[in-house]
């Protein structure tokens, strides 16, 4: 007797595949990792850059990656709530992939966000996780 699956299960398991594939790339789970660990979920180019390592172009390029596999979603201040000398827009992990991660015990907040709370940062860096974030609807 075969057993087909609900169709829920064939697209969890598309969806799981589609991020497992796009997160193939070292530096894009450096990246997801980093997202997850920040005191916000929501880092700054800025602080992406510091804990990646990686150069602006480079992570531009894979955030472009995450954002389309549906990892990463960009999230900005509205532009009349912005702070001058503040970044105004962040990185957030989707819904969707915070669902997946969950199900299969990978990128653990608190695993990661422990590990995140060692590094020690210089002034500009905790200036930067200082600044205000938007709203995550």
């Amino acid at each position: 007797m075969s057993h087909t699956p609900p169709a829920t299960e064939g697209q969890d398991a598309q969806q799981f595949f589609a991020v497992a594939e796009t997160l193939a790339e070292e530096s894009r789970r450096d990246i997801v990792a980093d997202i997850v660990a920040h005191p916000e979920g929501l880092p700054s180019m800025k602080e992406l850059e510091f804990t990646t390592g990686l150069h602006r172009t480079t992570i531009h390029q894979h955030l472009e990656a995450l954002i389309d596999g549906g990892i990463v979603e960009p999230v900005e201040i509205p532009p009349g709530q912005r702070t001058k000398g503040q970044p105004s827009k962040f990185y957030a992990i989707s819904d969707t992939a915070r669902q997946i991660f969950d199900q299969n015990n990978v990128f653990i907040e608190d695993h990661w966000k422990e590990i995140y709370d060692r590094v020690e940062k210089p002034e500009e860096i905790q200036e930067a996780e200082a600044a205000p974030r938007p709203d995550q609807d």
